[in-house]
C-alpha cells in the first residue's frame, strides 16, 4: 500500500481511499500527523487473519493500521480507534490520570481499560454513526478539549 504522502497526492482514488480522507479531515492536524507516513490495510472477517480476539491495530516499525470488518463496528470506526491509540501515547501523564478519573465514575459495567475506552470515546466522537454504549457527556467532552 501507498505511503500517505503517495496516497495523498495521487489522482484517482478508491472508494476506500476517499473514505479514510474524509475521516481523517475530521481529525485535528495533530493527531493526523501522529499517522502521516502510515499505510493502512483492510481485511475482511470480522477479526484479523489469524487473531480472534482483536479487529485492529496499529504498526509503529511497519507503518501500517490495519482494520477488520467486525460486526459490532463500523470500518471508520475502528479506523478511528486505532489512531485514537497514537493520540493516547502523546498524552501527558495529568491528561490520563484525568481521563481515568472520569472513566472510573462513567464507564458502568465497561470493563475494558482506561486507554481503550479512550479508543472507543475518541472513535465515536469523531466517527459519522456512533455507538451508544460509547457516546457519554463527559467524554466528548474530554475528547473535545483535548490539545488540537
Amino acid at each position: 500500500m501507498k505511503s500517505f504522502l503517495q496516497f495523498l497526492e495521487q489522482k484517482s482514488k478508491t472508494e476506500e481511499e476517499k473514505n479514510i480522507l474524509v475521516t481523517l479531515k475530521k481529525l485535528p492536524k495533530s493527531h493526523r500527523k501522529l499517522v502521516k507516513d502510515f499505510h493502512v490495510r483492510f481485511e475482511g472477517g470480522n477479526t484479523l487473519h489469524g487473531d480472534d480476539q482483536h479487529v485492529g491495530y496499529v504498526d509503529e516499525y511497519e507503518k501500517e493500521i490495519c482494520v477488520a470488518s467486525p460486526w459490532n463496528y463500523g470500518r471508520e470506526f475502528t479506523f478511528l480507534h486505532e489512531i485514537a491509540h497514537k493520540v493516547y501515547e502523546k498524552l501527558n501523564d495529568n491528561t490520563k490520570k484525568e481521563w481515568t478519573k472520569i472513566v472510573n465514575k462513567t464507564k458502568n459495567k465497561q470493563k475494558q481499560s482506561p486507554e481503550e475506552l479512550f479508543a472507543m470515546a475518541y472513535a465515536n466522537f469523531y466517527a459519522k454513526n456512533k455507538v451508544v454504549i460509547h457516546d457519554h457527556e463527559e467524554w466528548n467532552e474530554f475528547i473535545k478539549d483535548l490539545p488540537k
